[in-house]
């Protein structure tokens, strides 16, 4: 079986480099990733001596990713690892005293909840549950586990009495009876009947106690330093479905049950954490004003709910990841700015200042923000660090305010001396449209000469509402190998550049930000190596809609790939996983209310302009912008006489990224595409 699987793959392999010219050799291709490791969700122990950290690497006999624990000191020595394997690792949390650390995995078929013994390095398995548990803490003493795990629970829609097959006899099966607002969610599928809870269970095992109840999906559970007390997030609107995005914290008593609603402006508010000495709790969210971009801000108030303040007022990035200093003075947390992922650190008075920089995730997509740290009791962090030449590493600083991060591992350094990749450039471009600034990067492929000509494409990011940066990216590095000079940006509606910047767009999307990418494909243009007659354009989900936005409004560009789009935000609105949120947060009206206002804004209606030749690309399973999207432009571009294809993927949602084969299927279409129609 493995060898068929193999063998699948390279005829796979063989098939697109038949659509393009041969990569080099010893440049970096589509197997490579196979040999790539990366890090990710560091946790360093109390004592700040040593770190676990996730390794994540790709099996090429089951297409898919794996993950194991390693271990390491803090000064980069007694390296090695903890788990190996075929197996899943993840959700490592320390105990306070730092002898031993929980965490999930698959190991023995479902996900579950394990602790490992750094002493007698054994491990114990602590539940046998049917869903997974996460959001896992310890409590202060070390006694306990805080935990939270879905609850299934019956349909109540509707009763219906039928009759059953006679014995032996072959009827179809049951109907599936649905009553939710949002009913089947991208990557998870159709939504099981149940919400999830909150548990406690002893560190040693035995029986998990439910601490909550009700038809509410609880989240963010943290300690109380008292031990007896934990505080969460829940949204208990009368129909929480409908009215998204109101999550407000609560307190409640682990004995007694009693339960007090600290936070009642309309949120959302979330990830509550209590201060060590007990004294304020840290929260993020903003006071909802229904539009697709706020400013996500940094809260305290005590633990009666009261004196609320927003640390974060005279900062412009949004705030994620919070965690308290051991000695209750100040909090770290996660932004990004310019397209580059952080930490800081702020102290109650609101000074803040820059910790780390050059955050990564374990991705081989395309280069988004994201990455983890993890800081021990005395102020030293370790974090996932990325640059724009090597996937994420880790990476610890000490706790003195002029300490230099210090690279502990270097997993992919041999393959990276073997195997060429492309160069990244930052550059900026004035608007021509108003005072912002643009900032974009062009990645150059290997070899590149200057004094040559290349193809180009534009590769759009989606979100809208999230930023590129100076970050390794596996899959436009793919492209590069092919020989295109790849330009990626942060046009307007990216956050990382202040509120007014990413809030642009609201209610006005697509709009000027097509613009910011014409910008930005002007002065590549300019500096003299691209063919400016072999210009392509690209991009996924909502870099999808401003492709399809583009080529309705110029026909510049050579050819088109449209990934994962939105074609039609009347019909997405109605038929996308998160219905209620979209038609509340993205429009002012219903589609039905103001139709007018959704076709303005949808790629459909510029279609009529369209000249490009254009390639549609989604996966079989994306339920975020689902397939008949992609088939309303697709019929649409062959009713005008457009040379148009349609690619499906297969077992792959919106995260066209998740499984190796379906990058490479991803990046193998859309630059044979592309080498189709270079002049």
């Amino acid at each position: 079986m493995n060898f068929i699987r193999l063998s699948l793959l390279s005829l796979f392999l063989c098939f697109v480099s038949q659509l393009h010219a041969q990569v080099a050799k010893d440049h970096f291709n589509y197997m490579d990733l196979f040999d790539l490791q990366m890090v990710s969700n560091p946790e360093i122990s109390p004592d700040g001596k040593t770190i676990i950290y996730e390794r994540h690497q790709f099996d090429v006999m089951t297409d898919s990713r794996l993950v194991n624990l390693w271990q390491i000191s803090f000064d980069g020595e007694n390296h090695y690892p903890i788990t190996s394997g075929t197996k899943n690792y993840g959700n490592v949390t320390w105990s306070p005293k730092g002898d031993k650390f929980a965490f999930t995995s698959n190991q023995d078929g479902s996900n579950q909840l394990y602790v490992y013994y750094l002493e007698s390095k054994t491990t114990a398995a602590l539940t046998n549950f049917t869903e997974s548990p996460s959001n896992i803490s310890w409590s202060p003493d070390g006694t306990q586990l805080l935990f939270s795990k879905f609850v299934p629970e019956a349909s109540k829609a509707i009763n219906v009495q039928l009759p059953s097959p006679p014995s032996g006899a072959k009827w179809e099966q049951s109907a599936d009876v649905i009553d939710k607002a949002v009913y089947r969610r991208d990557g998870g599928g159709y939504v099981q009947d149940g919400y999830r809870h909150l548990f406690v269970i002893s560190a040693e095992g035995g029986t998990a106690r439910q601490l909550t109840s009700g038809s509410h999906q609880f989240s963010s559970p943290s300690w109380a330093p008292d031990g007896k007390h934990i505080v969460y997030t829940v949204n208990k609107s009368e129909d929480a479905e409908l009215d998204p995005n109101n999550e407000q914290i609560y307190q409640q008593h682990i004995s007694t049950g009693e339960v007090k609603q600290l936070t009642d402006k309309r949120g959302p508010f979330n990830s509550p954490t209590i201060s060590p000495d007990g004294k304020y709790i840290a929260y993020t969210g903003f006071e909802d004003e229904f539009v697709g971009y706020q400013l996500t801000q940094l809260y305290l108030m005590n633990r009666e709910g009261e004196e609320v303040q927003v640390l974060t007022q005279d900062f412009t990035q949004d705030i994620s990841s919070v965690k308290w200093s051991k000695d209750s003075k100040s909090i770290y947390f996660r932004f990004d700015e310019e397209g580059n992922s952080k930490v800081g650190k702020i102290d109650l008075k609101g000074n803040a200042t820059t910790v780390v920089k050059n955050l990564g995730s374990a991705s081989i997509g395309r280069p988004y923000g994201g990455g983890s740290y993890s800081v021990s009791d005395k102020g030293n962090v370790a974090f996932s660090h990325v640059t724009t030449s090597t996937p994420s590493e880790l990476a610890v600083v000490g706790r003195r305010s002029n300490a230099k991060p210090v690279l502990l591992t270097r997993l992919n350094e041999n393959l990276l001396q073997s195997k060429k990749t492309g160069k990244v450039e930052e550059f900026w471009v004035d608007s021509s449209v108003d005072d912002f600034k643009v900032q974009g990067w062009i990645l150059t492929p290997p070899d590149f000469d200057p004094s040559k000509q290349y193809p180009m494409i534009l590769e759009i990011h989606g979100g809208p509402y999230t930023n590129y940066g100076s970050r390794f990216s596996p899959e436009l590095q793919f492209m590069a190998s092919r020989g295109y000079v790849v330009v990626y940006t942060n046009p307007r509606g990216s956050t990382s550049y202040g509120e007014d910047f990413a809030a642009y767009i609201n209610h006005n999307y697509p709009s000027e930000d097509y613009n910011d990418l014409m910008d930005a494909t002007d002065y590549v243009i300019d500096q003299g190596y691209v063919d400016e007659e072999n210009v392509f354009i690209t991009g996924g989900s909502g870099g999808g809609v401003l492709t399809a936005w583009s080529i309705g409004k110029t026909d510049r560009f050579q050819a088109a790939v449209v990934a994962k789009p939105v074609i039609n935000w009347y019909s997405f609105v109605l038929t996308a996983d998160g219905s209620p949120f979209f038609s509340k947060y993205w429009f002012k009206d219903k589609p039905w209310e103001s139709p007018e206002d959704y076709l303005k804004f949808s790629p459909i209606s510029l279609v009529g302009n369209v000249k490009t030749p254009t390639m549609l690309l989604t996966g079989q399973q994306d339920y975020r912008t689902p397939m008949s999207e992609t088939e309303q432009y697709y019929s649409a571009l062959k009713l005008q006489g457009i040379d148009a294809i349609m690619v499906r993927i297969a077992g792959s949602g919106h995260g066209i990224a998740g499984k190796p084969s379906n990058l490479f299927r991803k990046v193998g279409y859309i630059t044979g595409w592309f080498d189709k129609y270079k002049k």
